[in-house]
């Protein structure tokens, strides 16, 4: 064996141990979040995929069925990875609908494929599969013969459809996020633990495998045999499961702590439209009004802005008001949304602090209701311009 088969080997075992374990620990916690089912079902698929570098030397016996189940856990991968970013961005706990199911429109063609080609004879599925030769067919009844020439275009579409499936899902993926990420603020008056900026990372480090390996299974069904398996984008992938797996296992959904506190007739939809989002409330101008007065009563006399875990509903329950009527209020009356409501209080009582106190900054950010240092300074220099050891500076030279 070579030295590079060798590698690969050890690289593949390595992925393949870390996606069963990873796997059955999401499974123990599905009840948590249906989304964890969703990623355990992702790496399940992902492992039946990768598993031929391992086959060959430990299960060689296995590597034909290996190939013929493929091509459903291809076609699965991208839907159940997107089920769990649904699930992480949902307003509430989210589980899978009857409008979910043309998302397994692939997968169910790809299973019949499979199925298809489990009750061919033994030496056409040889001859296929591993020889990647169809000499075997001119044997064969001209019925069968042409079901399987059939069969092979449907595999062939399948999988310039599963290069096309990705890339819709990418930008599904990508769309959501950022509608979700812009309704963070419209919900929480801190969003640095939900954004999600880990989610970003792992699609730059797993666009390279994913890559090489579409067009290497293009190339291996279009135009001639090409190696799939390369130590490389192996190493990539054992690296990019790593992270999934590790941010995967701590990372909560964006909305879950709000889950109980919005009711299904009271909940802004996270990725409503915003125009549209308003368009059967009651609620006059002086409605607005009144809310606006009650809100900068909460803000500028009671502080509640001071309270690092403030959010829409928590605001809701201390001025006694609908959490989507306070939305309203925001984006049509004061044209701010909550984050940027509460974070100009909480900035403008650091600078009160900067100026008259000696606290640290990292005191003062925690005195004003940020949570981090890193989202103060973001804060406050998007208020003032400046740094706060700089606006501490520029008052102290005056």
């Amino acid at each position: 064996m070579q030295p590079s088969e060798i590698y690969l080997f050890a690289i593949n075992i390595a992925t393949m141990t870390l996606l069963g374990f990873n796997a059955s620990l999401l499974i123990t916690k599905k009840r948590q979040n249906f989304g964890y089912a969703s990623l355990s079902c992702c790496f399940i698929a992902i492992a039946i995929v990768i598993c031929q570098p391992s086959l060959r030397l430990l299960a060689p016996e296995w590597r034909q069925t290996q190939l013929i189940v493929s091509l459903p856990a291809l076609l699965l991968i991208a839907p159940s990875f997107w089920f769990y970013i649904k699930s992480l961005t949902a307003e509430s706990k989210w589980t899978l609908t009857k409008h979910d199911k043309w998302h397994f429109a692939l997968p169910a063609i790809g299973l019949f494929i499979s199925l298809f080609t489990l009750v061919l004879p033994n030496e056409i599925q040889h001859g296929l599969l591993v020889d990647g030769d169809d000499v075997v067919l001119k044997s064969a009844s001209p019925f069968l013969r042409y079901s399987v020439y059939a069969g092979l275009i449907i595999t062939f579409l399948l999988v310039i459809g599963w290069v096309l499936q990705s890339s819709f899902y990418v930008v599904k993926t990508i769309v959501r996020l950022n509608r979700y990420r812009t309704h963070l603020k419209d919900i929480f008056a801190t969003t640095e633990q939900k954004e999600m900026g880990w989610l970003t990372a792992l699609a730059l480090l797993v666009g390279i495998p994913w890559g090489l390996f579409a067009i290497n299974l293009t190339l291996n069904n279009l135009l001639f045999p090409s190696e799939m398996y390369t130590p490389f984008s192996s190493l990539l992938l054992l690296i990019a499961v790593t992270f999934l797996a590790t941010w995967a296992l701590r990372q909560k959904p964006g909305f879950e702590e709000i889950f109980d506190d919005i009711s299904k007739d009271d909940e802004p939809r996270v990725l409503s439209v915003k125009q549209n989002k308003y368009k059967t409330s009651a609620l006059s101008e002086d409605n607005l009004q009144h809310i606006a007065n009650k809100l900068e009563n909460a803000m500028q006399q009671e502080q509640i802005y001071l309270n690092a875990a403030l959010s829409l509903p928590i605001l809701a329950k201390s001025i006694n008001t609908s959490s989507n009527y306070i939305s309203q209020t925001l984006n049509e009356r004061l044209k701010v949304n909550f984050f940027d409501y509460v974070n100009g209080y909480r900035v403008k009582h650091a600078k009160n602090e900067l100026t008259n106190t000696n606290k640290t900054v990292l005191d003062i950010a925690m005195d004003a209701g940020f949570n981090s240092k890193s989202a103060f300074y973001t804060a406050f220099k998007k208020y003032t311009g400046f740094t706060p050891m700089q606006y501490r500076k520029q008052h102290t030279n005056l």
